[in-house]
Parts: structure tokens; sequence; C-alpha cells
């Protein structure tokens, strides 16, 4: 582990990582039978996200026939609408934030938005989702984050201060070449002071997690900004039991 500043991580038992089983045969689904989930893109017609970007879906419906969506991009954050219309689904036009990436983000992400807006068709198991276009020339496919990485980062003062913002990441570190991909995210906004550990958990989709691959988590605490702590596990294969990573 790499550590900086009075912060210690602990990964609590609970948060197993293994490939998932073999779900269940996909039928067509509607957005009120997949909301209440964050669904991750795992390829945009074949093609994964750039440099495993983390790109989002949800869902929250405001009656049987429509709601909204929201999630982020390779890029930018999103948010939009949908209706069901005869048993067929439609998106709106989809509205963002407006950052600029490097071109493979910013054009990965204006085909992701184009395919929404193609999208006609949903069908799941529960674990993976599947958008389709209207003449099947666009396909999405999304995998659930049904899972969590559970644990406690502890402070050698007893004690968080309010402010403090919280960011845990779990990749994929299995590429020689440095490059990581994003399996999961959990933000913390410290409104106030936190006595004694503080508890987190970093939702995942299962389908995501490969044999033989090698995965870590890192926590990063700020304060106004700036960094004040940043720590590493080393290679989590599994957290089957309680590992607990020593501060300097």
């Amino acid at each position: 582990m790499r550590t900086m500043g009075r912060y210690v991580l602990v990964l609590a038992a609970g948060g197993f990582l293994a490939a998932c089983t073999t779900p269940d045969k996909s039928v067509v689904v509607t957005p009120t039978d997949v909301e209440g989930k964050t669904w991750v893109l795992r390829s945009l017609n074949g093609v994964p996200p750039v440099n495993g970007k983390r790109v989002t879906l949800e869902f929250q419906s405001a009656s049987g026939k429509d709601g909204q969506i929201s999630g982020r991009g390779p890029c930018n954050g999103y948010f939009g609408s949908y209706t069901m219309q005869q048993d067929e689904l439609q998106f709106g036009r989809v509205g963002s934030t407006m950052m600029a990436c490097p071109e493979p983000y910013m054009k990965q992400e204006m085909a992701y938005f184009k395919g929404l807006q193609q999208v006609d068709t949903m069908t799941s198991n529960g674990l993976v989702m599947t958008l389709k276009g209207r003449h099947n020339d666009e396909t999405m496919t999304f995998f659930a984050e049904s899972a969590k990485v559970r644990g406690i980062i502890k402070s050698s003062t007893g004690s968080f201060p309010a402010g403090a913002d919280v960011l845990i990441l779990m990749r994929d570190i299995s590429n020689k070449d440095n490059h990581s991909n994003l399996i999961g995210e959990k933000k913390i906004k410290l409104n106030q002071r936190v006595d004694g550990p503080l508890k987190f958990d970093v939702p995942y989709a299962p389908s995501l997690i490969q044999p033989n691959r090698t995965y870590s988590v890192s926590v990063e605490v700020r304060q106004n900004g700036k960094l004040v702590s940043h720590s590493t596990s080393n290679k989590i294969i599994d957290f089957s039991r309680p590992l607990e990573f020593k501060g300097q």
C-alpha cells in the first residue's frame, strides 16, 4: 500500500470479488423494470469505453410511460427523458455538461448520445441490459452494479473534518502499461465532522470482474480542494477476509 497523510484504509469482509454465474435469459423490459440501479456501459456497437472510462446510465420513472435518465458519459455528465409509446421505447434529446476532453473521449461520447436516441428496444436479465436501435444498427450493452465492496477509513486524529471530500475508486490494474480500468467509485462529501472511522461502500458490477485479473481499491481525502491523504491497496483478489492497510 502507498499512503500519504493520517489515514488508514481497511477493507471489510462481504465484498467478495468473483466472476458472476450465468444469469437467466434476457427478456424485453421497460425502464420501470431496470430503475433503481446504476448500469455501466460494457460496449457500444461492440467497442468498450475508451481507456476503461466508467460510462453509466440510470432511470427514474415518473409514471409507467415516461421518466428521466441520467448518467456519466466518457467525458460529461448527462441527462434526458424517455417515453413508452405502444411498447416502443424512445429517448428524448440528451443534455450534458460542457467539459472538453481529448478527441477519443469526445468522439465516443457523441456516438453514445446519438445511439441513445436511436434506441427503441431494451432487454435485460437483471444483471445485463441491452439497448438496440430501430434497425439493430445501434447496440449498447450494460452491466448492473449489484454488489458492493465495504470498508472503513481510519484517521490518526480520530476524526474527519467538516467539508472534507472522500473519493474511493476500485480499478482493474492488470495492464502492464500503467493504464487501469475504473470498475467502481464512491464520492462522499462530509457536511459535518465525523468522529471515529468513516464507513464506505463502493458499488460495482460483478460481471466486470474476470478471472486472472488484478484489482485494487484506493482512497483520496481532500480538504478545501487540497489532497491531504492517498491510500492504495495491494493487488486485491478477493475480500473474503478483512484486510487492513497501515499508514506510515
